[in-house]
């Protein structure tokens, strides 16, 4: 009996090493995995830091702070009601989920027209996967949700125009000029 007993404490113990390498195996696997992804994602900011230049910008504005920057940008530019839209801001506020086309097509009317392209988010949370493709649009954006929650923006494409005094704002799939003359009619708000 003595013999059995002996035999079940030695067949325990070999039990717990086994379990215990199991454990250390684990644990190197997903250390190595770890190690993986971050070399991965050093070398995803690495290149999104060596592209130039760089597609979000915030016409002088940093990153921090783009609201009160352009708001102050806004309240800095004269008035002058002969020229048009020198004391507004357009903004068009935008998902790259839209058609790559469509997204073109409004890039070229936004540097015609000076608009600002805004982004909520990025393409399957990537800042690289997103720069790329802002990259073959042609066209700077401004990757701000808080403009989004400010200007009550919940269908893309939406058109603002910004003033010291409010803004107007249209949305659909329409062109920029199609909301600037809207705009101009003031029937928009």
């Amino acid at each position: 009996m003595l013999r059995h007993v002996m035999y079940f404490f030695l067949f325990l113990s070999m039990f717990s090493l086994a379990k215990a390498e199991d454990h250390k195996v684990w644990a190197l696997q997903q250390q190595g995995q770890s190690q993986a992804l971050i070399k991965y994602y050093e070398k995803e900011a690495l290149d999104l830091k060596n592209q130039a230049p760089s597609p979000f910008k915030a016409k002088g504005c940093s990153s921090q702070n783009t609201i009160s920057c352009l708001k102050e940008k806004e309240s800095k530019q004269p008035i002058e009601t002969n020229q048009a839209n020198t004391d507004s801001t357009i903004y068009i506020f935008v998902s790259l989920s839209i058609p790559k086309e469509s997204l073109k097509a409004l890039a070229v009317e936004a540097k015609k027209h000076k608009a600002v392209f805004v982004i909520r988010g990025l393409i399957d949370n990537s800042f690289l996967k997103t720069a790329t493709f802002v990259k073959e649009l042609g066209e700077s954006v401004v990757l701000d949700p808080l403009l989004f929650r400010e200007y009550n923006v919940v269908v893309v494409p939406t058109f603002i125009e910004a003033h010291q005094a409010g803004y107007k704002k249209i949305s659909g799939n329409i062109t920029l000029a199609y909301a600037l003359e809207k705009f101009k009619e003031g029937h928009i708000k």
